[in-house]
């Protein structure tokens, strides 16, 4: 059958997802309010919080505080209690002052959505796309390559492992995936449970992603799911732009792992990486409940340039420093990389089939329309992302005592490396040791042969017995230690000598970092990093003198280039700031540079302090606020 016929252009606006095939489309929209409640009198900020005493009456009388809602509500984890999201009028700084006492902790709200992603016609409803040919771009090509179709015969059958897809919702009347196998979920926009046979996506993103992973296999029409055996847990937490926040994503994390999800995958993510607290410590409590977490690496060549360990993306590099986030890139039906596909050395962990890829959609591409039965090609890392989250429901249905750090290492162990496929595709350089540890082969990652020595465990520090290199072994990986790290951060820790053999186990990482607050720079760059929660943020001249740094280290230039690189580290908090050649004052507050008027600086009382003078350029390096205006 001729599967040529093309239909236009679809954007899903889904987190990190989609990218477009052939064109690169608009950056992500912004996410809508789904309760506004009176109008604020003026820009709203959302914060994400946690009370100490649960007492949330406290905002009842502040008309600066509105739609105050608890994140958690379908979890009896005391770590999650007492959360709540709100919108207020008053600053991030404002807001500690006033209600500091009763808080655990404040975070900014993150915007997180799907990216552009163009879509073709699929077959016809009732002729199969599936091909045993793994060049055949026209038909599921992905299943081949990755070598599901060998592994399905070594999955017992009656061990099902279910895997809560984060998204848009899941079309469960659509022909291919009404057998059965997709579960009841959760609204986290509607706050309302979704039915095991209702049709919750209002997108159509979701619905491409249970396709890859479980789509009806032999009912003579459409596709088979790489797992087709699992079931799917529809969590809706993204509207039908695929925009969300990191809020419903931490809550849907946290539902998935209580109501018996054994993976979790996320087609989505954030631009510009922060520390959010609350979508950490949701990852960090399914993580240690035993859940595989599975994120989209993210399309974001053609306007960051891709690499994630200069310019992340959450909750991808959201990995609380121990990888618990399995980063997902995209690559072809050669091998390469996928254009679009970000990577790095810090936040991707293997590669898989993301371009052209065939599957189930309930929304038409040209009017945006709900369509009955759809089939569509669609390309990105939101692609790649659930055959990753199919092969580990297949370890986890094969191997059932093996925990979720176990399945991660045989994942990343059992990869078919294609670095040599891909000699100047990242940044028109080689993406060795940025696309992860290879291709997933799915075959190999259920090899019983696929023993682990266990000589080496996580956290071990360990010494080459053949080049007297020392690693550290950390989230399934060996980071190799440098000299200065090895005496600073690892001076009381004991190292096993071992026979290189022993490191096939284990892919290389990035470099193993120094103490948090370390200062250091490169042999042969002048620029200062300060590391601060695992990442290297970068210094200017007068922030350098203003912070009274003495010393600063030198590293090699491939340990520095290993790590995430942050915004520039902003002033001291407090400090009032201008340009070089502006008059328009800046105060830091938040870590944020917010301009302010001349009636402002007045009335706080801020005209005596002294002025940080800093370069144009500088100033727009730094993290900017909204403007503090009276």
């Amino acid at each position: 059958m001729n599967f040529k016929q093309k239909i236009s252009l679809i954007v899903v606006v889904i987190a990190l997802a989609v990218m477009p095939e052939f064109s690169v489309l608009s950056a992500f929209a912004q996410a809508q309010p789904t309760n506004v409640g009176d109008a604020l009198p003026a820009a709203v900020n959302s914060f994400v919080l946690q009370l100490k005493d649960g007492n949330d009456q406290i905002f009842s009388n502040d008309l600066n505080v509105k739609n105050v809602e608890h994140v958690f509500l379908n979890t009896v984890a005391p770590q999650f209690k007492n959360t709540v999201r709100l919108n207020t009028t008053y600053s991030q700084s404002a807001f500690q002052s006033k209600y500091g006492y009763d808080l655990v902790y404040l975070d900014v709200e993150h915007l997180v959505s799907i990216g552009a992603i163009q879509i073709s016609a699929g077959p016809s409803v009732n002729d199969p796309g599936f091909s045993s040919d793994p060049n055949d771009v026209d038909r599921q090509w992905g299943l081949y390559k990755a070598h599901f179709v060998d592994a399905w015969s070594q999955v017992p059958s009656g061990n099902n492992v279910v895997v809560a897809e984060i998204d848009t919702g899941v079309d469960a009347t659509h022909e291919d995936l009404s057998s059965g196998q997709v579960l009841r979920g959760y609204n986290f926009i509607t706050k309302s449970l979704i039915d095991p046979a209702q049709n919750s996506d209002d997108n159509g993103h979701g619905t491409l992603i249970a396709g890859v992973i479980a789509a009806t296999q032999n009912n003579f029409r459409g596709i088979a799911g790489a797992s087709w055996n699992s079931s799917i847990m529809p969590l809706k937490a993204l509207d039908d732009k695929g925009s969300g926040n990191s809020a419903d994503v931490a809550s849907a994390i946290v539902y998935a792992a209580d109501h018996g999800a054994g993976v979790i995958n996320m087609s989505l993510g954030g631009l510009g990486f922060s520390n959010d607290t609350t979508l950490s410590n949701a990852i960090r409590y399914a993580y240690n409940k035993g859940v595989v977490i599975v994120s989209a690496a993210g399309n974001d060549v053609a306007t960051t340039g891709g690499n994630l360990d200069t310019s992340p993306v959450f909750p991808v590099c959201n990995d609380n420093g121990e990888n618990m986030v399995i980063g997902v890139a995209a690559s072809d039906v050669n091998d390469q990389k996928a254009s679009f596909s970000n990577y790095g050395k810090a936040c991707v962990d293997v590669s898989a089939p993301g371009k052209r890829i065939l599957s189930t959609i309930n929304h038409d591409p040209v009017t945006h329309l709900p369509t009955v039965n759809g089939y569509a090609y669609a390309s990105g890392t939101s692609l790649a992302t659930p055959f990753v989250a199919a092969e580990a429901a297949m370890i986890k249905a094969t191997y059932p005592s093996l925990n979720n750090g176990q399945i991660r290492n045989r994942i990343l162990k059992s990869a078919d490396s294609i670095d040599q496929l891909n000699t100047n595709g990242c940044n028109n350089q080689s993406c060795a040791g940025l696309i992860g540890s290879g291709r997933i082969n799915a075959l190999k990652a259920l090899d019983p042969a696929l023993i682990f020595d266990t000589i080496i465990n996580e956290g071990d520090l360990v010494r080459d017995t053949s080049t007297n290199f020392v690693y550290y072994i950390s989230g399934g990986k060996r980071q190799l230690v440098s000299p200065f790290v090895l005496s600073q951060r690892f001076s009381s820790t004991s190292i096993k000598d071992v026979d290189p053999s022993a490191f096939s186990n284990f892919p290389l990482g990035s470099y193993a970092l120094p103490n948090q607050n370390t200062v250091v720079k490169s042999q042969s760059s002048p620029t200062v990093y300060m590391i601060v929660d695992g990442i290297k943020r970068p210094l200017t001249y007068q922030v350098f003198v203003q912070r009274n740094i003495t010393v600063v280290n030198t590293l090699f230039d491939t340990e520095l280039a290993s790590w995430i690189t942050g915004q520039f580290l902003p002033p001291v908090e407090g400090t009032i700031v201008r340009a070089h050649s502006g008059k328009t004052l800046y105060w830091v507050i938040d870590g944020l540079l917010h301009p302010i008027n001349y009636a402002f600086w007045v009335d706080r009382g801020l005209v005596g302090r002294q002025i940080l003078v800093i370069p144009d350029l500088d100033l727009q390096s730094y993290p900017s606020g909204t403007a503090f205006i009276k």
